[in-house]
């Protein structure tokens, strides 16, 4: 049984990628190597500019109600231009110790965004976050992380039932290349229920995209295709968060 292949970790100029959705589109679908189904947009979002420190949730709502409402609206609009050709998902890349104190806001901002992707993320935060995983409107995962170098001080089998539990996906990175240095932890994910994601973390190299067919082999090798991720399209619109006159969205 084929399954769908999804790209699901790219970012364009909204945040700090090189390319546009379109040419995101476009790349994909022109790479011989991989038949795409569909790619997801993870620009990163809540980032703080050094110069601005957020210092409570009316200045945080401030900062970033119309920027997240923005972005969402963009890549709602690509899904519609590319609708007979390529699904297109809207996703977010949050850094967690930017964020972590700031979830509960975070989670009301999440209006059409089809998962989210935490990078950054320690045990502590795991542990944090998997405490209220299932509280959010959408999948959450972790981005691009070797578990041997995020958790050094803890077990894998307490690193995956941990994610199992609060249903925590995992991101299947090529930055994990070449996969058999990870086999010990790919040899223990297929028994538990944990949800994978493919994602290349496209920024300026559209080479990358590739890349995805070695992920997916070994994907498939190790008995973890049929746990693709398969995100659910949130067609609601963001909410129209008031912003105070005088102020200025990011």
């Amino acid at each position: 049984m084929s399954h769908p292949i999804y790209n699901l970790h790219n970012h364009t100029p909204f945040s700090h990628g090189a390319y546009t959705i379109d040419e995101l589109c476009e790349a994909h679908l022109a790479c011989k190597t991989v038949k795409f189904d569909g790619i997801g947009i993870t620009d990163q979002l809540f980032c703080t500019p050094s110069s601005r420190e957020v210092q409570n949730e009316r200045d945080f709502e401030r900062t970033f109600a119309r920027e997240t409402r923005d972005y969402v609206e963009a890549v709602h609009a690509a899904r519609r231009r590319w609708a007979d050709k390529l699904h297109i998902f809207c996703g977010c890349e949050i850094n967690w110790p930017l964020n972590k104190n700031n979830l509960g806001i975070i989670r009301n901002f999440l209006n059409g965004i089809d998962y989210v992707l935490f990078e950054y993320v320690d045990w502590a935060g795991l542990t944090q976050l998997a405490n209220q995983a299932r509280r959010w409107p959408c999948p959450v995962g972790l981005a691009r992380t070797d578990v041997t170098q995020q958790f050094p001080n803890t077990s894998m089998d307490q690193i995956v039932r941990t994610m199992a539990n609060a249903r925590i996906f995992y991101e299947v990175n090529i930055s994990l290349l070449p996969m058999n240095n990870h086999d010990r932890w790919f040899n223990i994910l297929p028994h538990h229920r944990v949800m994978v994601s493919i994602g290349t973390d496209t920024h300026d190299d559209l080479k990358s995209i590739a890349q995805v067919a070695d992920i997916v082999q070994y994907v498939e090798r190790k008995g973890l295709s049929a746990k693709y991720l398969q995100p659910k399209l949130r067609t609601e619109k963001p909410e129209k968060v008031a912003v105070p006159q005088g102020t200025r969205s990011i």
